[in-house]
């Protein structure tokens, strides 16, 4: 978690969750009100499109990101979540 200062002087929180694929998981955890714009989500280091590539899943209070494919074995998943 890092935290910062914006122009408005006050504190934002930004989390970051790193995820490997193994070629069959869709879902990945993220906190609790994250809609699919306030996350910058990566499959190995390149930035994937929401509503296009992921979209936010909410089932029993539960949120995650969900891929429209899986990612493969190996490949590198990043979540940044940006929350004011």
């Amino acid at each position: 978690m890092v935290r910062y200062i914006t122009d408005k002087n006050k504190p934002t929180q930004v989390n970051v969750r790193s995820y490997t694929g193994d070629g069959s998981t869709l879902n990945f955890a993220v906190t609790q009100t994250q809609t699919q714009n306030k996350l910058i989500v990566s499959l190995n280091g390149v930035d994937q499109l929401p509503g296009t590539d992921f979209s936010v899943q909410v089932s029993g209070g539960d949120h995650t990101v969900l891929f429209s494919e899986a990612p493969t074995a190996a490949d590198t998943i990043k979540i940044i979540e940006l929350a004011e």
